[in-house]
């Protein structure tokens, strides 16, 4: 086998490849970008200070470097987000989050956290628990929040899942916060089923759920506003089922997206046993669940809080 071919070395481009700048800063990589002062000072307190100190006599020809602890692709990307005449480029999240590390950790460049945030919010959806860890580490209470509401739909208490590598810069405590926040989150949702007084019963439906000459096997949960008789065991089973299928995924945005055709078909499957149920039921399931159920299992979902500390 061939080995994997070599990328080419990184090259500064415009506007950072010289010949103007007053200051060289060398990436750790060895790749030059000629800058002014002036520009890196007025958006850093560290390189203003850095700057402001006496520096060593050069010879006039000669432009002082500052060694940079960071490569060069690093350097290239997080001078483009402020450097006049450059666009940020960005290209995937671990990228990002060593750019803020270099950008506002090291440098305190605080001006340039609202950029920073609009480009971890474009992550939320495809990337939430690294988003959480990125956010965690920088502070940023209110993306943290929406991450965590989209890391819900994600297996997080599965023992096989795996963390992404950016939780390196983010803390235990925090992980364990947002695993908690994922373990309410599931035992609301299988909490969902075993209280009925949320279900808006209209008469069709009561008469085919709790009808007294109904045959199908009773169990002890009761509609609201009925005369004791207890619900068909297999909307129960169906409620349970599907409430344990959304736990391990406990997201809002999950609900509307349950595959739960084979719940449904198991539950019309024990309704066809019954004279009084087959022929109306599947219409009515149907409509319960996208009417009822599914609205009341997100109403609970969404009066779990996240209990974060950073």
């Amino acid at each position: 086998m061939s080995d994997a071919p070599v990328p080419p070395p990184f090259v500064s481009r415009a506007p950072f490849h010289g010949p103007g700048g007053d200051v060289i800063l060398r990436s750790s990589d060895g790749v030059d970008f000629y800058v002014y002062r002036i520009i890196l000072s007025l958006t850093s307190p560290i390189f203003e200070h850095m700057f402001s100190s006496p520096q060593p006599q050069l010879e006039s020809a000669t432009l002082p470097v500052v060694h940079m602890a960071e490569s060069a692709i690093i350097l290239d990307r997080s001078l483009r987000f402020f450097y006049p005449g450059a666009e940020p480029v960005v290209d995937n999240l671990d990228q990002l989050c060593d750019i803020l590390e270099l950008l506002i950790g090291k440098y305190d460049t605080q001006s340039l956290v609202h950029l920073g945030q609009r480009f971890l919010r474009d992550y939320i959806d495809a990337e939430p628990l690294g988003c959480f860890a990125v956010a965690v580490r920088q502070g940023w209470q209110d993306i943290a929040h929406t991450a965590a509401r989209k890391c819900l739909s994600l297996p997080l208490l599965t023992p096989t899942y795996k963390l992404p590598d950016l939780w390196k810069h983010a803390s235990g405590t925090a992980y364990y916060q947002l695993l908690q926040y994922h373990y309410r989150c599931g035992e609301a949702a299988r909490a969902a089923w075993r209280d009925l007084s949320w279900v808006n019963s209209p008469e069709s439906h009561k008469g085919i759920w709790q009808n007294y000459v109904c045959k199908c096997t009773r169990h002890p949960q009761r509609l609201p506003g009925t005369k004791g008789f207890g619900t068909s065991a297999w909307l129960i089973e169906y409620l349970r089922a599907s409430a344990e299928m959304i736990a391990t995924s406990p997201s809002p945005d999950m609900v509307d997206k349950l595959d739960d055709r084979y719940l449904m078909v198991e539950a019309l499957h024990s309704a066809q046993n019954c004279q009084d149920c087959k022929s109306r039921m599947p219409k009515v399931l149907t409509e319960f669940i996208s009417t009822q159920w599914w609205p009341h299992v997100k109403s609970e979902l969404a009066k779990v809080e996240l209990a974060l500390a950073i």
